[in-house]
């Protein structure tokens, strides 16, 4: 009888249909990782996870794909110093763990996960896109922030005007109107740069 690793040979784990089901199918046996030893088995176990956690990002399915991450995680803890696959497979872990992170808008988190993947590869365009995104994300919720906080501030000045701002609530009133139009224009400045950036780069 044919053992689940020796299964995996007879499917596309480039399928996402496919890995999905062959996963989930055989779930009871890769949720005990732990339990592989040999090197061989650790990189096949490895790269099944990868293509499956792979296939579910696709999906949205976050929360199941941050769960595989950890297993991969800690089964490249036992590669390390014993496979030629480890940097390769490492560095893919290290990437979808970014990703998750950017969609689940934790855009600081994800940058630093890029930050260690330039480390590793100064010249991928992807990963130097992905933290000029995240940045643009963080600049826009920054400012989304204040906006929230001061949009409120400024419709309770002008409606109850000097009755409880008193006589100087046209200053105020002016002082968060520039305050407002000032912060539209660095956004819309922000993101421009940042997109011009990227655009030069993909262009060069």
């Amino acid at each position: 009888m044919k053992s689940i690793l020796e299964k995996s040979y007879e499917i596309n784990i480039n399928n996402s249909s496919e890995i999905i089901q062959f996963y989930e199918d055989n779930k009871l046996y890769f949720d005990n990782y732990d339990k592989i030893t040999d090197i061989e088995g650790i990189e096949k176990i490895i790269l099944i996870k990868q293509k499956y956690c792979e296939a579910i990002v696709s999906k949205n399915h976050f929360a199941d794909a941050t769960t595989v991450l950890t297993h991969i995680f800690v089964l490249l803890d036992k590669l390390k110093g014993n496979s030629e696959e480890y940097e390769s497979y490492y560095e893919r872990a290290l990437f979808f763990d970014g990703v998750i992170l950017g969609r689940k808008k934790k855009y600081k988190e994800s940058n630093e996960k890029f930050k260690q993947l330039i480390l590793l590869d100064p010249k991928n365009e992807n990963y130097q896109n992905w933290i000029e995104t995240n940045k643009e994300c963080i600049v826009g919720k920054k400012l989304n922030n204040i906006f929230y906080i001061a949009l409120p501030i400024l419709a309770f000045i002008m409606v109850s005007k000097e009755k409880f701002v008193g006589e100087n609530y046209l200053i105020f009133e002016i002082s968060l109107w520039i305050m407002m139009i000032g912060l539209i224009i660095y956004q819309q400045y922000v993101m421009k740069f940042i997109r011009e950036k990227r655009k030069k780069r993909t262009n060069s």
